[in-house]
C-alpha cells in the first residue's frame, strides 16, 4: 500500500492537478497562492541521504511492514474452516452428509482434514458454527479502525516515535496474551485488543519511513518494503507454525523486535520543526548526520541556515492557520463527486479482497502457497507499474485504475461462472490470486490519485477519509459467508 505524506511533507509537493478555481469555495485565493508559493523555500531534503541512518530506518521498515501484515492477516490461517471427512470414525463428505449422519441424535466428534491448526479445529467450530469465528474478524478489523484513528491523532500530537514505540509493544502484549485464549469469546476481545494496536502500526509506521528517507528514493522503496512482499514471508511462517498459538506468540516477537528497532531512531525531524520544536530538529538532525558519518564544522551552520527559514515559514503559517474538516471535502460539486468516487471505490475494492482472502482455504491446493503466490504477484506487478509509470509518460494513475478494474471485474466474472456451474479447482485459485493482485493496483492508484488532486491543506483529511472507508470495507468482508450459504440454498431451490 502506499502512505499519505505528512502535513510537512505534503505541503512541499507540487499542485500538478490542482486549479485554483476548483477549490474557490474552500480555500481563500491567497492562503493558496501562500502554500504555493512556499514550495520555493529550501527544506531538508538535502539533510537525508540514503546512508547508515536510512538503512535503519528501513529495517524498521520492513519490521512494521511484516508486523503489520502478519496481524492484519492472521485469520486467513487462524480463522481458516477446516473439512469434514467423518465423524466417529466413520468416513463423510462434507457438512451435509455430517448433518445427516448425526441426524439430531449422534453426537459423535467430527473427524477433520486442515492445513493449519485454525481456531475452528481446536474449538471444534465446524460447519454452520465456522461462521461464528468468521464473525470475530468483523470485530477484529473495527478494532483496527479505532486503532488507526487514535495513533493517526496521537503521533500527529505527540510524534510519529512514541506512537509507533506504543502500538509495537501493545501489539506484542495482546499478540502474546491471545495465544493463552481459553475459547473463541477471549480469543476476540484479546485479538481485538491486539487489532487496536495493529491499526497503530499500520497508519504510522510509513509516515515516520517516508518523512526519514530521500524524496527522490520513495517510490522504489515505498514498493519494495510494502505488504506484497511480506505476503510471500507470511505464509512460511505460517507453515512454521502450524497452529495459531504458535503464530500469536511469533507475531508479538516479530512486535519486539520492531519496538526495539524503533527505539534505536530519532524522532522525525519533520515532525519536530512542524511543531516548532526546533532545539530537539537540531539534536536530532546532528546525531542522523553523525550516524551518517557526514558531519562536519561546516554542517551546523547549515542547519542553523535551514531551521531559522522553517521558523519563519512556521510562525507565519501558524498565524494564518485555518482549520478544515471533512465537510471542506465536499464543498464545490466537483471535489463531492471526486471524494464519492474514492471512497466508493474503495470500499469495493477492500470489499473484494477481503472477502477473497478470508474464504482463501475454499481454494484447490496449498493454503499457504496461493497466499505467497498472491503476494509474489502482487509484488511483481507493483514494480512493473513502478516502472512503467517512470518510463512511460502516457501510464498514468488513470490507466492505471482502468487496467486493473477490467482485469478484476474479468476474473471475478470467469469465477463466478465457474462456480455457477459447479466447477471447481486450478481456475479459482488462479482467478482469486490475480483479482487480489489487481486490486492491489487499484490501492495503489486510487490512494496516489487521492494525494495529486486534493489541495495541500485537506490532503490528509481525504486520505484519512479514504482509509477509514477502506477499514470500514474490510469490516464486513466476512459477511459474505452468508451470501454463500444463501446462494447454495436458491440453487437447490431451482433443481
Amino acid at each position: 500500500m502506499t502512505s499519505s505524506p505528512t502535513s510537512s511533507d505534503s505541503s512541499l509537493e507540487e499542485e500538478k492537478f490542482l486549479k485554483p478555481e476548483d477549490v474557490e469555495e474552500c480555500i481563500p485565493p491567497k492562503e493558496l497562492e501562500m502554500m504555493i508559493e512556499e514550495k520555493k523555500v529550501g527544506t531538508l531534503d538535502d539533510f537525508v541521504t540514503l546512508r547508515w541512518y536510512c538503512m535503519l530506518v528501513l529495517l524498521m521498515a520492513e519490521l512494521t511492514a511484516f508486523t503489520a501484515t502478519a496481524s492484519s492477516k492472521v485469520m486467513v490461517f487462524a480463522g481458516a474452516t477446516p473439512t469434514v471427512v467423518g465423524c466417529g470414525g466413520t468416513p463423510l463428505n462434507g457438512c451435509h452428509e455430517l448433518a445427516a449422519f448425526r441426524n439430531g441424535t449422534n453426537d459423535c466428534i467430527p473427524d477433520l482434514k486442515y492445513q493449519f491448526k485454525s481456531v475452528q479445529v481446536e474449538f471444534n467450530y465446524v460447519c454452520d458454527d465456522a461462521k461464528k469465528v468468521k464473525n470475530t474478524i468483523t470485530v477484529q478489523t473495527f478494532g483496527v479502525l479505532v486503532g488507526a484513528a487514535i495513533f493517526g491523532q496521537a503521533s500527529d500530537t505527540f510524534g510519529r516515535r512514541k506512537a509507533l514505540l506504543i502500538s509495537t509493544l501493545g501489539n506484542a502484549i495482546f499478540n502474546w496474551i491471545s495465544a493463552y485464549s481459553p475459547d473463541l469469546f477471549y480469543f476476540m476481545v484479546w485479538r481485538t485488543m491486539a487489532g487496536v494496536f495493529t491499526g497503530g502500526v499500520t497508519v504510522v509506521q510509513m509516515v515516520f519511513m517516508v518523512e526519514n528517507i530521500p524524496r527522490k528514493d520513495r517510490m522504489w522503496i515505498q514498493n519494495s518494503i510494502t505488504w506484497s512482499p511480506n505476503l510471500i514471508l507470511f505464509p512460511f511462517v505460517a507453515w512454521l507454525c502450524h497452529d495459531w498459538r504458535t503464530m500469536s506468540v511469533v507475531i508479538a516477537a516479530a512486535s519486539i523486535a520492531t519496538f526495539f528497532a524503533v527505539f534505536l531512531l530519532e524522532e522525525s525531524p519533520r515532525w519536530l520543526i512542524q511543531k516548532g520544536r526546533l532545539a530537539e530538529a537540531r539534536k536530532s538532525l546532528i546525531k542522523i548526520r553523525k550516524t551518517d558519518r557526514l558531519y562536519d564544522e561546516t554542517f551546523e551552520k547549515q542547519l542553523d541556515e535551514v531551521l531559522h527559514v522553517e521558523s519563519e515559514k512556521h510562525a507565519r503559517s501558524s498565524k494564518k492557520a485555518k482549520k478544515y474538516t471533512f465537510i471542506h471535502l465536499f464543498c464545490t460539486w466537483k471535489m463531492m463527486a471526486q471524494s464519492l468516487t474514492f471512497v466508493s471505490g474503495i470500499m469495493c475494492t477492500t470489499f473484494i479482497v477481503y472477502s477473497l482472502m478470508y474464504n482463501m482455504e475454499k481454494l484447490s491446493g496449498s493454503l499457504y502457497w496461493n497466499l505467497a503466490i498472491m503476494g509474489a504477484s502482487r509484488w511483481i506487478i507493483n514494480i512493473l507499474v513502478s516502472i512503467a509509470d517512470y518510463r512511460l509518460p502516457w501510464f498514468g494513475r488513470k490507466m492505471i485504475n482502468q487496467i486493473a478494474m477490467v482485469a478484476t471485474l474479468l476474473a471475478l466474472f470467469i469465477m463466478a461462472v465457474y462456480l455457477y456451474f459447479g466447477y471447481e479447482g486450478q481456475v479459482m485459485a488462479i482467478g482469486t490470486v490475480a483479482a487480489v493482485a489487481m486490486c492491489s493496483q487499484l490501492f495503489i492508484a486510487k490512494y496516489m490519485m487521492v494525494n495529486e488532486l486534493y489541495p495541500t491543506a485537506v490532503r490528509n483529511l481525504a486520505v484519512s477519509l479514504v482509509s477509514t472507508m477502506s477499514r470500514i470495507g474490510s469490516m464486513f468482508s466476512p459477511q459474505l459467508f452468508y451470501l454463500q450459504q444463501s446462494s447454495k440454498i436458491f440453487k437447490l431451490q431451482f433443481q
